[in-house]
């Protein structure tokens, strides 16, 4: 392909894109109305998660079932403070009085709203404005309600429906420029770069394939060295286990080594033996220890069965306190 074409080639790709990034907004308009149901929906499902967090929290049913406001209106505090975009918290009673509430108008009035509906938890949007409630349930009863509207400022990215003029006269300079670019290259740069490419390639590896011929002349002469010192060690060895041999053919003939031999026979058996009496020890050491961690273990399963009926003491104390409670409710 010539120089001429392939810069026509690229002017015309630059300017196709240009025109696509030009006229790609109104192909896709209804970017925005796509992104505002995804932001609705993340929304509700952020604010489903937080009420249901807060209403089967057992401080927060311990708190509504024993009727401490002082607990109550902590915890309502704390969910205003962090989290910025809610702008009210309610907690009822099962007759949806308000126990608590960050307006103070409110406490000890009927909260009456449509938000649950018949369900345990919703969160509904009317005019950007998030109200969510949600029931406290002790089982399957209902002991209190939590309700409270958010604001959320989130910013949608939309796609804008018409496109920028200043992209199409951008993507013309830039086309153009790539465009000269290409036409005034040179035509011979391929081959003047293989060229200089094998010259440079040459001056470097040259010095380097001669470096290594020397090495590996050198690495041969020190392994032919190495052969012939390798030899004469073996040969003096030979020499030495012959000498090794007569001498140890005599020393066994000599009745002294023979009475050592018997020596050295007994004092192995005595060491057998002597072996034999420490695993013995060492066996019923080990015997000692497992019967002592036995001993451990009982004792440390007593002490957590000691433990474990105190707790299910304490829990079945809670469970009539709550039960008195849910039973006479007005005392």
């Amino acid at each position: 392909m010539s120089k001429g074409a392939a810069s026509f080639i690229i002017l015309f790709l630059v300017l196709a894109l240009t025109a696509f990034f030009f006229f790609s907004p109104n192909l896709f308009g209804r970017g925005d109305v796509l992104d505002s149901d995804i932001t609705r929906e993340l929304l509700v499902k952020r604010f489903t998660s937080l009420g249901n967090s807060v209403a089967h929290a057992a401080f927060v049913e311990d708190a509504v079932i024993m009727g401490e406001e002082a607990k109550l209106s902590e915890i309502v505090t704390r969910l205003k403070n962090d989290e910025p975009e809610i702008t009210f918290v309610h907690i009822t009673d099962a007759d949806k009085k308000v126990l608590v509430s960050t307006d103070a108008a409110m406490v000890s009035k009927i909260y009456n709203s449509d938000v649950l509906g018949g369900g345990s938890s919703a969160v509904t949007e009317r005019n950007g404005i998030y109200e969510g409630g949600f029931s406290i349930e002790i089982g399957k009863t209902k002991v209190g309600f939590l309700y409270f509207g958010a604001n959320p400022r989130v910013s949608s990215n939309t796609f804008s429906g018409s496109g920028n003029p200043i992209m199409i006269g951008v993507g013309i300079v830039i086309a153009f420029i790539a465009f000269l670019v290409t036409l005034v290259s040179k035509r011979n740069v391929k081959a003047k770069l293989i060229d200089e490419m094998n010259k440079r390639q040459a001056e470097i590896f040259s010095p380097k394939i001669e470096a290594l011929k020397n090495a590996q002349s050198e690495a041969q002469t020190k392994l032919r060295s190495v052969n012939e010192q390798l030899e004469a060690a073996e040969q003096e060895l030979q020499k030495f286990t012959e000498e090794y041999d007569t001498k140890r053919r005599e020393a066994e003939n000599n009745p002294l080594v023979q009475s050592i031999d018997k020596l050295k026979a007994a004092e192995s058996d005595l060491i057998k033996r002597i072996e034999g009496l420490k695993e013995e020890e060492s066996q019923l050491n080990t015997e000692i220890s497992l019967l002592s961690q036995k001993r451990e273990e009982v004792l440390n399963a007593l002490e957590a069965e000691k433990k474990e009926e105190r707790t299910l003491h304490e829990k079945l104390d809670l469970i009539k306190k709550k039960i008195l409670h849910l039973e006479t409710p007005g005392k």
